[in-house]
């Protein structure tokens, strides 16, 4: 048996687009592409936006307790996580809407850690909270 060949034919050249950079309306932006180093057209992000960091909230009333969960923590998630602590509801409250999840040490100062889920699960019903409390961890649906 031969092996079934393509005819040999000649490779035909397309045209190929340029890559323009326009601005919102479509009109072609006026600085053009930027170029890196080498002479070719470098990738850059629209806007000059980045992605946000991960947030994750502790809270607790014992300094001693949340140091130990963001140790803990530290060795288990992405290095671009920024850990950020309150020891009251008020900070945990300000500090949720802008955190992927909440991990709640105990009680807080000024409130038991159950009102505090219940609070959450209110105020930010998307948001995941953790309730590490006697050393068993048991998560919170976010829902009431």
């Amino acid at each position: 048996m031969s092996p079934i060949v393509s005819p040999a034919r000649p490779r035909e050249h397309f045209p190929r687009p340029r890559l323009r950079l326009l601005r919102g309306n479509g009109e072609p932006h006026p600085e053009g592409l930027p170029t890196s180093d080498r002479g070719r057209p470098g990738l850059q992000a629209l806007g000059g936006e980045r992605v946000a960091a991960p947030v994750v909230l502790l809270a607790g009333g014992e300094v001693t307790r949340r140091a130990g969960l963001r140790q803990e923590l530290a060795g288990t998630v992405s290095r671009r996580t920024v850990f950020v602590e309150a020891d009251c509801a008020g900070e945990a409250l300000e500090h949720a809407p802008r955190s992927r999840l909440v991990v709640l040490a105990g009680d807080l100062e000024d409130l038991s850690g159950e009102d505090m889920i219940r609070l959450l699960a209110q105020r930010q019903p998307r948001l995941p909270v953790i309730s590490v409390d006697a050393g068993l961890p048991v998560a919170a649906s976010g829902r009431a």
